[in-house]
């Protein structure tokens, strides 16, 4: 916080978040503060205080029962070894894959879309939960840690709200590698690890 010339003067008295600016910083060490203090607290807490919290049946109510609600909807289905040899439709998704293989991680909002498109590919969502903790646990430097299992709970609607209702997802917030491309520069990631 050097960088910032921060002190505890700088704190909102209104209170607020990453996106109210409570800490009084610049929006991107906002964004680290909120990821580091916020969400890696709630994550450790969560193990901590959730029973069985790597557990499908430990996600609220409102979404496993929409999860299950669209069991059934069709959806582009990929076996487990498409997904880890990166060999799917979306290059995005695929881009990012191969940096978890070959770095050990990748970026936060990239790590959300990879969890929801594994949700989306999976034949079902108890599925999709086992995929994402084996392929964490294999690859990522942060695999077997309490932040990455809240990552997979949020991809499955913790520590989250419903969101208007979609195939496959229902009132799971749903992602897209259009939105990703819009929000985050893609070429010179895709030079670097696409296919």
């Amino acid at each position: 916080m050097t960088s910032e010339r921060w002190t505890t003067r700088r704190l909102s008295p209104r209170g607020g978040g990453a996106r109210e600016g409570w800490w009084g910083v610049s929006d991107s060490a906002n964004t680290f503060l909120d990821q580091l203090v916020v969400w890696r607290e709630l994550a450790f807490n969560g193990c901590e205080w959730i029973p069985d919290y790597r557990d499908y049946d430990t996600l609220p109510a409102w979404a496993r029962e929409t999860l299950e609600a669209h069991r059934l909807d069709e959806r582009r289905q990929y076996a487990f070894q498409t997904l880890e040899s990166a060999a799917t439709h979306d290059a995005i998704w695929n881009a990012t894959e191969r940096q978890l293989i070959a770095e050990g991680w990748f970026h936060g909002y990239l790590r959300m879309l990879w969890g929801k498109k594994i949700l989306e590919w999976a034949p079902d969502p108890p599925t999709a939960l086992a995929w994402m903790e084996t392929l964490m646990n294999r690859y990522s430097l942060d695999g077997r840690d309490p932040v990455s299992y809240a990552s997979f709970a949020w991809v499955l609607g913790r520590y989250d709200r419903p969101w208007p209702k979609r195939p496959v997802f229902g009132t799971v917030r749903y992602m897209s590698s259009e939105s990703a491309r819009r929000k985050l520069r893609m070429t010179e990631f895709l030079k670097l690890y696409g296919s």
